[in-house]
């Protein structure tokens, strides 16, 4: 049966800060988004039977063309005909505020709601529970944020227990300040993808963004991932977060996109600060339209893949007039 409906909606899953499970982590501007199944979850066993009674009726208010509230207009919907099954094909695991980096564009370590609200727990047994009651599809996506997870107590036992299990697409959102040998050892089977967000070329800038020495660190541990990537496949991709008046210019997309190609990361994305965009709404866009341009341009002529994602991809549209969906990432 073909209905309008959501993929988080119908098998999707996210431990989210202040120990909430989530639908998705998707937010819509103008109703909010990211729709809760559990309140104060601190990695208690589920009853999953209850919890698929949740998803499903959300999934039925889609079923019977009444879109909830919270999802009207999203732009992750789509017309297309969906399983009645019930199982997560997308797990994403942030639950953990603690970073060792205090990124200039990220509020988590000044929230002071999230950093009260969020309580620290354990992740494996749930994870343990969920394999051996077949909950989560093995070829499906395992996606860790944070936080930093390289810093999460239970980031190796985690990843190695997926890795283990045969699970084929597993992604990692980290700094690369703390190197992980459960990373390399997924890069080298070919299941670990990595996403760096490094947002500068030059020592200086880094420090600036990052508002922590780590560049030197940062370089030498994604060479080292780097190395063990499989002939042909792109295993890590280095992001750049634009933040305007302190990395926003050609010479910086140089330094950092050279930088990219010396340890062979071919692939790499390209954001805007959130918050920037956000307090900025009526901002001449075209200089940062121009940037991305120049970074699309000098990425195609290093024979490097650049992909647009979040809110550049919204001054795109804008700049354009376009609305287009973005599918973005690994």
């Amino acid at each position: 049966m073909e209905f309008e409906s959501c993929s988080y909606i119908e098998h999707g899953m996210v431990l989210d800060h202040c120990n909430r499970i989530r639908f998705c982590n998707n937010f819509n501007p103008r109703y909010g988004g990211r729709p809760i199944i559990y309140e104060n979850y601190c990695g208690e066993k589920i009853d999953w039977k209850d919890f698929f009674r949740i998803k499903r009726e959300l999934r039925d208010k889609y079923r019977n063309n009444s879109c909830p509230e919270l999802c009207t207009n999203c732009v992750n919907t789509e017309h297309k005909a969906w399983d009645d099954e019930d199982y997560i094909d997308y797990l994403l695991l942030t639950p953990w505020v603690p970073c060792n980096s205090n990124c200039i564009y990220c509020e988590a370590p000044r929230d002071k709601d999230v950093l009260d609200n969020t309580k620290i727990y354990k992740v494996h047994p749930l994870i343990k529970d969920m394999i051996k009651n077949n909950i989560l599809k093995k070829d499906g996506t395992i996606d860790f944020a944070g936080g930093e997870p390289t810093i999460y107590c239970e980031f190796e036992k985690l990843l190695n227990e997926f890795i283990k299990n045969d699970f084929k697409k597993i992604i990692v959102h980290t700094n690369a300040i703390k190197k992980s040998n459960a990373i390399i050892k997924g890069i080298k089977k070919g299941v670990v993808k990595v996403l760096v967000s490094i947002d500068a070329g030059s020592k200086e800038v880094h420090q600036k963004v990052k508002q922590v020495k780590s560049y030197d660190s940062v370089w030498k541990n994604l060479k080292e991932y780097a190395k063990h990537q499989k002939k042909g496949e792109a295993n890590i991709k280095a992001k750049y977060i634009i933040v305007p008046g302190l990395n926003d210019t050609e010479q910086e997309i140089d330094l950092w996109l050279n930088k990219c190609k010396e340890i062979n990361i071919t692939h790499v994305v390209l954001n805007l600060d959130f918050n920037w965009i956000m307090k900025n709404v009526n901002e001449d866009l075209m200089p940062i339209y121009n940037l991305m341009q120049y970074t699309l341009n000098r990425s195609y002529e290093l024979g490097m893949n650049c992909e647009l994602y979040g809110q550049i991809f919204q001054v795109k549209c804008e700049v354009e007039q376009k609305r287009e969906k973005n599918i973005a990432g690994f």
